[in-house]
């Protein structure tokens, strides 16, 4: 594989720096109509926390420039400056989380990353437009005044001159008085995204076992094509199993040739608003109308290339997500309980679908049915407390047994 092509983005991180990346612009936009403006605002840092603890900075990068030209189109260059910093702290908190960083090197890295460049580009910005740092700082001063009375009429009229000369002094040095209120800020964004972010971290690798998956599958040797079994009863570690595997081929993940992932909700698989756009998203090139409609045919959908997807029932979604990655032609296709959501007539035939697929690929189909494991090549078996037969021939040295 050429180092341009390992190094490209799959469907998968596409999708999650698109998402995640929206996510971080709405809580910015919304933000700024909320009372505490810039404490809310902070939370926009959060979806750039996920994405750097679960993805490359590939897939971050892409996340920050979507960001940024989105909000600049919506909002403008202040919210879009907000993007900005939240990505930088965002970054660097997600970093920090998942590679189990102290307080230290959080603070460290957000002021070297985060306050160095928010720092610059303020100053750039304050120094080329004149006018509108007359107006900002105008603006400062009659609020630190206003400040002012209002302490000095509840008893703290000292207080109130204390920040009232300090507000004077920061607009006429504001060279120095900028960055230095906006280092004091920046650390505190660190230590408040530290203290938010961690434990949101934690409970996403709670939820999503997939991501970062513990599950040693080296001994495992998959066949060139045949249908692989997975099976145990609910909580037995089969999703965990499959993202091992994932895990251990995401560098073909979503790639012609690759590794394509069936989940068990179809509805959280498609992207396109209609069954031609989802069968052509992730393409470098848009697959032809021939090859649309033989893959669509092959899975029971013929006609289907101008139906919305939103008409579509489960199974026939199911059956979509299936076409969708057999235009991809894996190599190895995952299929994690993608049957356990259908009615049984459904289910049969799709089960038969993904049987019929394994005469030239290798499917590894996770299920905790018993009719499943009756029509496997191979199985392995991760109920503790039943041991299985192998139907036709161990798969690698033996089958894998616990979690």
């Amino acid at each position: 594989m050429s180092l341009r092509s390992s190094t490209r983005l799959s469907p998968h991180e596409l999708a999650a720096a698109a998402v995640l990346a929206d996510l971080s612009v709405l809580i910015v936009v919304m933000a700024r109509l909320t009372p505490f403006a810039s404490l809310t605002t902070v939370l926009g840092a959060i979806p750039y926390a996920v994405l750097s603890a679960q993805h490359r900075v590939r897939v971050v990068v892409t996340a920050f420039w979507v960001g940024l030209i989105l909000t600049f189109l919506l909002a403008g260059f202040t919210a879009a400056t907000q993007v900005v910093v939240m990505a930088l702290f965002g970054g660097v908190a997600g970093r920090a989380a998942r590679d189990g960083r102290n307080r230290l090197w959080t603070v460290g890295m957000s002021v070297a990353l985060g306050w160095s460049v928010v720092a610059s580009m303020t100053l750039g910005f304050l120094a080329l437009f004149a006018g509108f740092r007359t107006l900002s700082l105008d603006a400062a001063l009659v609020q630190s005044r206003g400040a002012a009375r209002a302490l000095t009429g509840i008893g703290l009229g000292t207080v109130g001159r204390v920040l009232e000369r300090g507000a004077a002094w920061s607009v006429d040095n504001w060279v120095l008085a900028v960055p230095g209120f906006q280092l004091a800020i920046s650390i505190f964004i660190a230590l408040f995204l530290r203290r938010i972010a961690g434990p949101t971290l934690h409970q996403l690798r709670l939820a999503t076992p997939i991501a970062r998956p513990t599950t040693d599958v080296s001994h495992i040797t998959l066949p060139g094509s045949g249908f692989v079994i997975v099976m145990g009863p609910n909580g037995a570690g089969k999703s965990t199993l499959l993202g091992a595997l994932v895990q251990q081929n995401k560098s073909d993940l979503g790639s012609i040739g690759g590794v394509a992932v069936i989940g068990q909700r179809p509805d959280s698989q498609i992207v396109g608003a209609r069954v031609r756009e989802d069968l052509s998203w992730g393409f470098p090139e848009v697959p032809t109308e021939t090859r649309m409609g033989e893959v669509l045919a092959l899975v029971g959908l013929a006609g289907f290339e101008n139906r919305e997807t939103a008409t579509l029932s489960g199974g026939q979604m199911q059956r979509l997500a299936i076409a969708g990655a057999l235009l991809r032609e894996p190599r190895l296709l995952i299929s994690d309980e993608a049957t356990s959501m259908l009615d049984p007539t459904t289910r049969r035939d799709v089960r038969g679908l993904l049987k019929s697929l394994a005469e030239h690929s290798t499917v590894v189909h996770a299920s905790h049915l018993e009719e499943d494991q009756m029509l496997g090549d191979f199985v392995i078996n991760l109920d503790p407390d039943r041991l299985h037969d192998v139907p036709d021939r161990p798969l690698g040295a033996e089958d894998s047994h616990g979690d």
